[in-house]
């Protein structure tokens, strides 16, 4: 491993855009030779790490704070690459270059092809104790499901498109014999979403349970909303079998489009 540089990885609230910061950094290390630390935010830190069944960073934890002094508000949304030798110098000057500032909140649908199946092993869940609605669970894993997951931050921003909902609806019922969507979302959005085929809404309180049934239904919608993008994203990845449909925007950019990946 190359210790010419770091990357400091900052933790965040969302389990999924989590998921995405440890993928970009396992990819990093591997592609890039870079050497990576993480915010060691104990809170945060625990609750996500303590979920995750082969969960294993070879490098350790870094306090961010002086990183924050020169980043600010731009460290909320972006992990900062800065390079070892010259971190104290830069935070002396208190400037970083552009080309010093990685986006990681959302995996990018272009990497699909960096995620190896050591990264999606170890972001499988630590146990399943969570599952409490078996029923619904059984109910989710025998039929034709589809699962369509809309964050409430993204219905009161008015961020979601219902059209392309409704056409990833149409498209999938061409091709799946009785289909059931189920829409995992805490808001009531009866009245938005028109659809010829039946429709659940689901309010599963628990996160992780919620996560869990939205990875088992067989069938995705990939909404390109803010908030709902990265928890439905890695909900496919985690259950992509080549013989699943799911739908994404065509306006999203895919280099290699798995098969059972359709444009609408």
């Amino acid at each position: 491993m190359d210790n010419s540089g770091l990357l400091i990885l900052e933790y965040q609230e969302n389990f999924a855009d989590n998921l995405s910061i440890y993928a970009y950094g396992k990819i990093l290390e591997k592609h890039q030779k870079r050497k990576c630390f993480y915010e060691n935010n104990t809170k945060k830190r625990v609750e996500f790490e303590n979920t995750m069944s082969n969960f294993n960073l070879e490098c350790g934890y870094i306090s961010t704070g002086k990183v924050k002094s020169i980043a600010k508000d731009a460290l909320n949304y972006n992990r900062i690459l800065v390079d070892e030798k010259k971190i104290n110098k830069e935070i002396k000057s208190k400037k970083i270059k552009n080309n010093k500032i990685l986006n990681l909140k959302h995996f990018k649908i272009d990497d699909i092809e960096y995620i190896t199946q050591d990264i999606l092993k170890s972001i499988e869940f630590n146990n399943y104790n969570f599952v409490k609605n078996y029923d619904l669970l059984e109910e989710i894993s025998t039929n034709n499901s589809i699962g369509l997951y809309i964050n409430e931050n993204d219905i009161i921003s008015q961020k979601v498109d219902w059209q392309y909902i409704e056409n990833s609806i149409k498209r999938l019922n061409k091709y799946i014999k009785k289909p059931i969507l189920y829409v995992f979302t805490s808001k009531n959005i009866e009245e938005k979403i028109n659809t010829i085929i039946p429709v659940k809404y689901i309010d599963l309180k628990d996160w992780k349970e919620q996560f869990y049934f939205l990875a088992t239904c067989k069938h995705k919608i990939l909404i390109n909303s803010p908030s709902s993008y990265s928890i439905i994203f890695w909900a496919i990845m985690l259950n992509n079998k080549d013989y699943y449909l799911k739908t994404f925007d065509k306006n999203l950019k895919v280099k290699n489009k798995p098969l059972n990946w359709i444009a609408i």
